[in-house]
């Protein structure tokens, strides 16, 4: 994860007021800060901006997803391991701990943490100490923790899987909006990855009035992850640095796994609508952007003049030129 004085500033303006707030507060502060909400809400992107917006922000920014963890290898990885301290180990190693030292350690996915570990980490938070497996000599480093899950920590202290001091030890406590609370970032979210798109490619990309209004109006279930995704998928395939209405429409039914047989495979950016419904849905949204202009209805669309001429057909059972 990059970090770096200042990054934070380019999306400030984009985010919702309490989040702003939050940032605002604590940010600046050296607390531990637990981070809750959906996955793919920008529990990630909030803990940079903490990071950045921090006297530390010049130090390691050090990222793991504790949901990779297995029970036995977990100690190592956050503290580190003397040579010996097991089957392999032929070296002594430092752990991420180590290799935050000075800046900020994100632990995503916090929940997945394996409950042997658990208590090592209370430690570290209550007095910044800690020992490498396999030893048991103690050291200190300097490091703020940034944690994130969408588990239920609720659930999860009252069956026993967590422990509720570590939690209590993690605050102030935030929880991330979905996106679909947020809809006035959506915008900015368009703006920025097409402005980086132009910066990896020398293209000038834009996404068509059409398509903006459908990424405007969805629920975004997968939040902002889903949103950079469909944007991913319509870069891929645009034609001319346009990313249109067909393409976002091709993006949403690409991510439901399993909605299509195998022998169902479309060439993409050519396929056609899955419905008689969502084309007419497609069709009439072009035609309103456009002010009847078939034209450049079928530009928004990505296919030809004559495939809107054959649509209005179908759906109205005249041409009625234009």
């Amino acid at each position: 994860m990059k970090s770096g004085a200042g990054h934070w500033r380019d999306r400030w303006n984009d985010l919702p007021g309490c989040m702003r707030r939050f940032a605002t507060h604590v940010g600046p502060t050296g607390a531990h800060v637990l981070l809750l909400g959906e996955t793919g809400s920008g529990k990630g992107y909030l803990a940079r901006i903490l990071h950045d917006m921090s006297p530390r922000a010049g130090r390691p920014l050090v990222a793991q997803n504790c949901g990779v963890f297995t029970e036995s290898l977990a100690e190592s990885k956050l503290f580190g391991h003397v040579k010996g301290a097991f089957t392999g180990a032929t070296d002594s190693r430092g752990g991420l701990v180590e290799a935050a030292a000075g800046g900020t350690l994100f632990l995503d996915e916090l929940g997945a943490l394996p409950p042997l570990v658990q208590p090592m980490l209370l430690t570290f938070l209550e007095t910044g100490e800690f020992s490498r497996m396999g030893s048991t000599s103690v050291r200190k480093a300097d490091v703020r923790v940034i944690s994130a899950t969408n588990r239920n920590l609720g659930a999860a202290i009252e069956e026993r899987r967590f422990r509720e001091d570590v939690v209590a030890r993690l605050s102030p406590r935030y929880v991330v909006p979905p996106l679909r609370t947020r809809r006035g970032e959506i915008g900015g979210i368009i703006r920025r990855f097409l402005r980086e798109a132009g910066e990896e490619t020398d293209i000038e990309w834009k996404v068509t009035e059409t398509a903006a209004a459908r990424l405007r109006n969805h629920d975004w279930p997968g939040n902002i992850r889903e949103l950079l995704s469909v944007l991913a998928y319509g870069k891929l395939f645009a034609k001319s640095g346009f990313i249109h209405l067909r393409l976002v429409e091709e993006a949403f039914r690409n991510q439901r796994i399993g909605a299509k047989r195998s022998g169902d495979c479309e060439t993409p950016g050519y396929s056609k609508p899955t419905s008689g419904d969502e084309k007419r849905r497609e069709l009439a949204v072009a035609l309103e952007a456009t002010n009847g202009n078939k034209t450049e209805a079928a530009r928004l669309l990505g296919v030809h003049r004559t495939t809107v001429h054959r649509w209005l057909k179908q759906f109205r059972g005249t041409d009625d030129g234009g």
